[in-house]
């Protein structure tokens, strides 16, 4: 294996590629071109003995298909349109943003600097036939992780950690032939995933325009798993995850991804009917809280608010469905693939803490409400010290309590 000195960053984003494709094919579109104002997903209705599933006729599963697939007629005012969105988004994509031109260049300085480091301990390989990259699994890439995955090697740290150091990539990629067979069958899920579309990361350009590339590509993906695992089929929250990945891979690598990550982390048994890891993590976190947070425990044990009526949105989309800013997001997922599941666990304590004075000054509709809303954090750095740190003191305490939970059910 060779370092490969040829490469420091990618030239532009997946979802630059995506958006300037798509505003290259679909000139306009005679259809409507935003998504809709509805409002995202309610995950508080999600029980113990909930269940998703939706039923429609072949003509209806037919016709969303056929949305899905069809290119867009040329109209000429959507590439304008879409010109607008660019000069209004932020490094990740988002619109609306509020950083400062200032912000931007340091920040542009500082992840070309780190892009370089990470370049220099990479090591470029084939896995059949695909380039692939590996690195040197050792104290000072857990180091680096922890300080933030610069975003121009996330596709390719990500799959490295998720596949145990690439060791199960070779199995992933004999799936890739199985993507396209399992996007040939229909799906019982085709409807909701529709519906759920439309309302994830609308602020997002790659997901902004209605059957746009990339509101197909996660549609694609979502039914394309909804066929391989279909005990689950499909859940709502699941569209955030997806999307989050897309950013960064095209269709047949996020399935991969995904696909992995159920395997590595056993998330097939957070979406099943019942959602048994779900209630447990409810439990882990209820005894972390009580055990290291004990006066924001009590308060909001004494105001009703157990972690399954604020917590489910949290879990149930790996905190990708607007919990807290997208920046802070990203580098909570580059340790949650360094660490798995349980890294979410330390993840809440941590943003508890960080919300624990407005949290015991706050009567039950304000706490929900911040509970509720998108959290931010004052310092990412900081934030992620600190569940590092309680995550390398105390994870022996999560294993020790989901054994009693599970003896216990």
């Amino acid at each position: 294996m060779a370092v490969d000195t040829n490469r420091s960053c990618p030239p532009i984003p997946i979802w630059i590629e995506l958006s300037k494709a798509q505003e290259q094919v679909e000139r306009g579109s005679s259809r409507p071109t935003l998504t809709s104002g509805s409002s995202d997903t309610d995950y508080t209705i999600i029980t113990a003995t909930s269940s998703i599933r939706t039923s429609l006729s072949l003509r209806d599963k037919r016709e969303i298909i056929q949305q899905y697939e069809q290119r867009p007629e040329k109209t000429p005012d959507i590439a304008s349109e879409m010109e607008k969105w660019y000069a209004m988004t932020d490094r990740y994509g988002f619109l609306n943003t509020q950083q400062t031109e200032a912000d931007s260049i340091l920040l542009k300085e500082k992840e070309i600097e780190r892009a370089e480091k990470w370049a220099a301990m990479s090591h470029r390989i084939l896995i059949d036939g695909e380039t692939a990259y590996t690195f040197s699994y050792s104290s000072k890439l857990r180091r680096r992780v922890y300080k933030g995955i610069p975003d121009c090697w996330r596709r390719d740290v990500w799959y490295y950690l998720v596949t145990d150091g690439l060791r199960s990539a070779k199995e992933d990629y004999a799936y890739k032939k199985s993507y396209q067979e399992l996007l040939l069958k229909e799906s019982p899920h085709e409807r909701q995933i529709d519906l759920d579309i439309p309302r994830t990361l609308r602020d997002h350009i790659m997901f902004k325009q209605r059957y746009g590339s990339g509101q197909r590509a996660l549609f694609n993906v979502l039914r394309a798993f909804s066929n391989y695992d279909e005990e689950v089929g499909y859940c709502q929250g699941m569209t955030n995850i997806v999307a989050t990945i897309l950013m960064y891979c095209d269709e047949e690598r996020a399935f991969l991804m995904l696909r992995r990550m159920f395997l590595r982390d056993k998330l097939h048994d957070l979406y099943i009917p019942g959602f048994p890891t779900l209630m447990e993590s409810f439990f882990i976190q209820d005894n972390l809280l009580k055990r290291y947070r004990p006066r924001l425990y009590h308060h909001l044990n004494e105001l009703g608010l157990s972690s399954d009526i604020y917590a489910t949105r949290w879990y149930i989309t790996l905190f990708t469905g607007g919990v807290v800013q997208y920046h802070t997001l990203l580098r909570i997922w580059d340790i949650y693939f360094l660490c798995g599941y349980d890294i979410f666990f330390f993840v809440v304590i941590a943003l508890l803490k960080e919300y624990e004075g407005r949290l015991l000054s706050s009567d039950l509709d304000q706490c929900m409400e911040t509970l509720g809303s998108a959290m931010s954090v004052s310092d990412d750095d900081v934030f992620i010290k600190n569940v590092q740190r309680l995550y390398e003191r105390r994870s022996q305490v999560v294993k020790t309590l989901r054994k009693a939970y599970q003896e216990a059910h």
